[in-house]
């Protein structure tokens, strides 16, 4: 297992240098550079032209590019900011923690209104409560997030003045964005628990299960659940991960002071420096993230565990041989 997961971490390596340097080919290509925003009506030629040099924007990008990698690889340094000089590591982790609690109550709120409409659909497939259920997931599915982050906004922000319309540190401005980032999250998981549900059930030890009299309750926990968890968590790891990287919508909906927000800022004023950097960050982030699900599999189901296992012992006794 673990060697495992230092080979997924080593594959980390070459995917960050094909990203980064893919961020810094479509940064050039957008019109634009980060010196727009700082010229006056009353620089001379010669002194945008200064400023232009004193950004490298004067030389072409794959100079920018590898004097970037240089400094990331040889002193770890991810850059400063272009605009607000500020370092780009330190502009991450103080607002990661935003990022985070925002996506984890989406997930949070995504999973107690899944799991039991998932259950309860396989339970009850092909009567009109299934149907019902999966119009809800249909109708979950099919709203954009900034739709639908802007008609909570509406309704319970300027019709009701009921909850904040951004983040104001307290507990009522989690609510709509949690519901924005939850409602999505909860109509795939609740399709994919569904369907595994109902593939689980066909299996002959359930039957058996029910023959001595295990109580219906204790057999779709115990044993429905607990061998449909693997597509339920593989679904929920590529949610989380991708939530944590992609709810920069909501976030600027919203005036979140999170990474995703920071992303857009960087984007739209050319900032090669902090957009690279955050880049590298989130894939890492989610990287981690995904490592974390495949090790949860093992603990999850030990078949996958013992396979682990087995490769292992298989290795050594080729070793030994040879």
């Amino acid at each position: 297992m673990l060697r495992y997961a230092i080979i997924r971490i080593l594959w980390l390596i070459p995917i960050l240098i094909c990203v980064t340097f893919i961020v810094f080919t479509l940064v050039d290509f957008a019109p634009g550079t980060v010196v727009d925003l700082m010229i006056t009506p009353s620089m001379t030629p010669e002194q945008i032209d200064e400023l232009k040099a004193e950004y490298d924007l004067d030389k072409p990008m794959i100079y920018r590019y590898g004097k970037y990698m240089y400094n990331l690889v040889t002193k770890g340094d991810l850059g400063t900011s272009q605009m607000s000089k500020e370092p780009v590591a330190f502009a991450f982790f103080s607002r990661m923690w935003y990022s985070v609690s925002l996506s984890f109550s989406g997930l949070i709120l995504g999973v107690i209104i899944a799991i039991p409409l998932g259950i309860l659909a396989a339970k009850v497939a092909g009567t009109i409560w299934d149907n019902l259920i999966t119009a809800f997931t249909l109708i979950g599915l099919s709203m954009p997030g900034f739709w639908l982050s802007l008609m909570l906004l509406r309704w319970f922000t300027f019709k009701i003045k009921l909850l904040p319309s951004g983040y104001d540190g307290t507990w009522k401005c989690y609510v709509i964005p949690t519901i924005a980032a939850g409602l999505t999250l909860s109509s795939i998981v609740c399709r994919q628990t569904r369907s595994a549900i109902l593939e689980v059930s066909k299996q002959d030890y359930l039957r058996t299960a029910r023959a001595k009299g295990v109580p219906e309750r204790q057999v779709t926990i115990r044993h429905k659940l607990r061998n449909a968890w693997i597509p339920i968590i593989t679904q929920l790891g590529g949610l989380v991960a991708g939530s944590l990287a992609g709810n920069a919508v909501i976030e600027q909906i919203f005036t979140w002071p999170g990474t995703g927000r920071l992303l857009v800022t960087a984007i739209n004023q050319r900032d090669e420096m902090m957009t690279c950097g955050l880049v590298i960050l989130t894939a890492t982030m989610f990287s981690i993230v995904l490592l974390i699900v495949d090790i949860v599999y093992a603990l999850v189901d030990p078949r996958i565990k013992s396979a682990y296992v087995r490769n292992k012992k298989r290795k050594k006794k080729g070793a030994a041989a040879a």
